[in-house]
């Protein structure tokens, strides 16, 4: 019995303890996304940007980022559809499975707000600025958060801007797996 509940438990410690490396090579690739939330008393938002980065150099990537979000402060809705590029750089430490990184992205957007019967729709540009890290749980797959201060400016109406907290994850495609090697 014991030895049916140690080999699965090693299997597991070793999937963990797995040394990752060479996740952000040039030439890599990283396919995924974050989310945020946040609800107080009669307010609410959600966003979720999902995001495809190439690694044009060592620790370096550039990409898109979709941003979906949606919001509710009392009885007016909006909502926001935007897209726009993103740089990350990884930072290297002794320990390769945990991976800090900078991050910052521009995106254009498309809003629709509802209140009191009434539907407008605006243009947008978002900004972030952030630092987070990646904790790599095998070769290919990251979790991750980040933390900085994000700025939202709508046509015709003042910039808001604050602090924002995202999670989410990454898949790293090394390049030789993009090209189907092995």
């Amino acid at each position: 019995m014991k030895k049916l509940l140690i080999a699965p438990a090693l299997l597991l410690l070793s999937v963990i303890s797995f040394k990752a490396n060479a996740q952000t090579e040039k030439g890599d690739w990283m396919v995924g996304g974050q989310m945020a939330f946040n609800t107080t008393s009669g307010n609410s938002s959600f966003v979720l940007a999902p995001s495809a980065g190439y690694f044009f150099a060592k620790n370096f990537a550039g990409g898109s980022e979709l941003t979906l979000s949606f919001g509710k402060l009392g009885d007016a809705k909006s909502s926001a559809i935007g897209l726009g590029p993103f740089l990350r750089y990884y930072f290297e430490l002794k320990e390769p499975q945990f991976k800090p990184f900078i991050h910052t992205s521009f995106s254009f957007l498309s809003e629709t707000n509802k209140f009191a019967g009434e539907k407008t729709t605006n243009t947008a540009r978002n900004f972030f600025l952030g630092a987070g890290g990646a904790y790599f749980i095998n070769q290919n797959v990251a979790l991750e958060a980040m933390m900085g201060y994000n700025n939202t400016k709508v046509e015709n109406e003042n910039s808001a801007g604050g602090f924002l907290f995202r999670v989410g994850f990454q898949i790293h495609l090394l390049n030789g797996e993009v090209k189907g090697k092995k």
